[in-house]
């Protein structure tokens, strides 16, 4: 999987994101904590505590800090804004009824901007 070229005039394969996909789904910093709490998960991860990690990443607080208001806000905005805005973009699988999310291979074009913003967030 690799990013295809956005000055083409076809569409990108099904199996790799354009730049501007890239860009369009970290350029949210609430969107870009819950990819990053996916990434680090061993497979499916529930809402809440995506939500409760999110939350967490977002106030650079244990998540045992944070309260339970927070969370649902967090969880409200995963789940009506940020997880079907993966699924489109087929980074992400989300099952409603479950509350259980769970990151595609394609999730894997992400990783080279995630190297970087880990990187500088080090700096």
């Amino acid at each position: 999987m690799s990013l295809s070229d956005d000055a083409s005039s076809e569409d990108p394969p099904a199996d790799s994101l354009t730049t501007d996909q890239v860009f369009d789904l970290l350029g949210d910093g609430q969107r870009r904590r819950a990819i990053g709490v996916l990434r680090e998960a061993d497979g499916t991860v529930e809402l809440d505590e995506l939500a409760e990690e999110t939350a967490a990443r977002g106030e650079n607080a244990d998540p045992r800090d944070i309260s339970e208001d927070r969370r649902e806000r967090t969880a409200a905005m995963l789940h009506h804004a940020h997880l079907p805005r993966l699924e489109d973009a087929n980074v992400a699988e989300y099952d409603p009824m479950a509350g259980e999310v769970e990151l595609t291979e394609l999730a894997e074009d992400l990783d080279p901007y995630f190297e970087v913003i880990e990187a500088n967030a080090s700096e």
